[in-house]
């Protein structure tokens, strides 16, 4: 019965950490660039449970009673790198890449990587992400000058004002290596290394939207809902099966 407590538990840890997941791509679906999340999840491995303190056992070794599962659990936490609608702004400093490809930029707590192209010139004429931080081309950070200034299909930055340079656009041969850090930003795990994107074409004037599909999170929202109401029943109704237990125990002891 305990075990049953235990097992509904786990049931609403799990659907709690996923409406979370769910909650954040709901508030990030008009943001550029943002990629969806999902939480997979499995069954705790199954144990074999033993009448090992029977005192009516005096045979060698104790008997199988069967096999016991302890609920679930999260196991891994999945981006979905799949590309968004894509919006035209007609703005210089708005850019969208289509393809793989992630844009490089440079952070105070060092390199990473975002898909989010809504940039802008800092006073110093340096294109930089919204949270000030610079956009790195080949040869740096990328000085435009003013947001008036031309970038190709292959990322080239050329203008009046902007010294020539191209985009440091890269890719990853598993984007699993990527973890997002926060600002729709993306840092490396485990020491992979990034690569020259070479199939990613940049628009300028255009964004990307995010991946969310609000249509499926709200539907699985209330999925999530329902089964965390369906497991909250259980720890109740189990609740209140002990506590007649204890009573019934009081009254006959």
């Amino acid at each position: 019965m305990v075990r049953g407590l235990y097992t509904a538990a786990t049931g609403m840890t799990v659907q709690r950490n996923r409406m979370d997941v769910l909650t954040n791509n709901i508030v990030n679906a008009e943001t550029p660039g943002y990629k969806s999340d999902s939480l997979l999840t499995s069954t705790f491995d199954e144990v074999m449970l033993q009448r090992i303190n029977d005192p009516n056992i005096s045979i060698v070794g104790a008997p199988t009673v069967g096999g016991y599962d302890f609920g679930t659990h999260i196991d891994e936490l999945y981006t979905n790198f799949g590309g968004g609608t894509l919006e035209q702004t007609d703005k210089y400093t708005d850019l969208a890449l289509m393809g793989d490809g992630f844009f490089t930029v440079e952070t105070a707590a060092g390199v990473r990587y975002t898909r989010s192209g809504n940039f802008t010139v800092d006073t110093q004429g340096y294109l930089v992400t919204q949270d000030g931080n610079y956009v790195l081309g080949q040869n740096g950070r990328i000085y435009v000058g003013s947001d008036k200034f031309t970038v190709s299909d292959s990322g080239a930055i050329t203008g009046a004002t902007a010294a020539p340079d191209t985009l440091n656009i890269v890719t990853f041969a598993d984007q699993g290596v990527l973890r997002k850090e926060g600002n729709n930003l993306y840092t490396i795990y485990g020491g992979a290394a990034p690569v020259a994107a070479t199939g990613t074409t940049v628009r300028q004037g255009t964004l990307e939207g995010s991946n969310v599909d609000m249509s499926n999170e709200m539907v699985d929202m209330i999925s999530v809902y329902r089964k965390y109401e369906a497991s909250q029943k259980i720890v109740n109704m189990t609740d209140k099966t002990l506590e007649l237990t204890v009573n019934l125990g009081r009254i006959g002891g």
